[in-house]
């Protein structure tokens, strides 16, 4: 599994200390490695990397290869996907999640991975949000219980009726309802997914942001100009909104995409959920809302709760994905 690592961070030089030790440096689009420039890609062998930069100190089990572009490394981890999947698990969950909703987590993580195909130009994904989070190496005690989900878990996947691994998606908190995937992604559902009622707590949040802030959101998500006020918001079941239309142009957009758009201005730790309200005064626009992410598929706090009361990894991915089936490759 090739996956673009410290996407976020954008290093321009890097101390790697693992099979061997070296600094690794991008002056523009040349790379020098303890000072001299080396053709690229520069690939080094598998093992047990500690990556360091600024604000930065990483540890990964996999290969490595860098590249210098424009005055920034470009470090490519590849993983077996196993490994892959337990730090993935790891990064992705709490310290305290139950160990069976770490293994439904293992088996959504190792789906979707298997599903999304390349991703990026340059690697399959990336160590974010928009792929799957990669922190690394995390707690040590929480790595050891992922990778025992992960172990448990080999090789089991989510398939769709068309036999397709499925593209399972995962969020934080759906706030008490899941969504509908076709009504959040579009068409064709991939995911197996359904919108379905859960026990999740509501996970209420509320953000005041600027008129301009939801303008500029709106405009970039409908693809031209919009009034703030002049805006639709369509809800499906679970509450969250699945459609925005301008009343002015008439022209509409996926509430994902307007989600998305308002959560990289205000940031995600304020725009938490597509699940909102709106309310306009003045120059100031105030949000309600419930959960955190997109809503579509597993539940992380719903899981953890119906797994602290007995629930199975199969149970639960039963509930969250009642559209798809699980795949044992040991089965055959």
């Amino acid at each position: 599994m090739e996956v673009r690592i410290l996407s976020k961070h954008r290093p321009a030089r890097l101390r790697l200390d693992g099979p061997r030790s070296l600094e690794v440096v991008a002056s523009r689009d040349v790379l020098l490695v303890e000072g001299r420039a080396v053709p690229q890609p520069l690939r080094l062998e598998a093992g047990r990397w500690r990556v360091r930069g600024s604000g930065l100190d990483r540890r990964y089990e996999g290969s490595l290869s860098l590249e210098a572009r424009a005055g920034e490394l470009i470090p490519i981890a590849t993983f077996a996907l196993e490994t892959y999947v337990a730090a993935v698990t790891a990064s992705e969950t709490e310290v305290d999640t139950p160990f069976e909703a770490l293994r439904a987590q293992a088996i959504t993580a190792r789906s979707y991975a298997l599903a999304s195909g390349r991703r990026h130009e340059e690697a399959q994904a990336c160590d974010l949000t928009h792929c799957q989070v990669l922190r690394g190496e995390g707690f040590a005690r929480h790595l050891g219980r992922s990778r025992d989900a992960a172990r448990s878990t080999e090789g089991v996947v989510l398939r769709l009726p068309d036999g397709s691994i499925a593209l399972a998606p995962f969020h934080g908190s759906c706030g008490g309802h899941t969504a509908e995937p076709v009504a959040v992604f579009g068409a064709p559902d991939l995911s197996g997914a359904a919108a379905m009622p859960d026990r999740c707590p509501p996970s209420a949040w509320s953000a005041v942001v600027s008129r301009a802030l939801v303008t500029a959101a709106a405009t970039e998500a409908l693809g031209g100009p919009v009034q703030a006020a002049d805006l639709l918001l369509d809800r499906d079941s679970s509450g969250a909104v699945v459609r925005v239309v301008d009343r002015a142009s008439g022209r509409a957009a996926r509430g994902d995409a307007f989600f998305r758009a308002l959560g990289a201005r205000a940031g995600w730790d304020r725009i938490r959920s597509a699940r909102f309200s709106l309310a306009f005064g003045g120059d100031r626009v105030l949000f309600e809302g419930q959960g955190h992410g997109h809503g579509v598929g597993l539940c992380q706090a719903g899981a953890a709760l119906l797994a602290r009361q007995g629930q199975t990894a199969e149970q639960l991915l039963a509930h969250y994905f009642p559209r798809a089936l699980l795949w044992n490759p040991k089965d055959k």
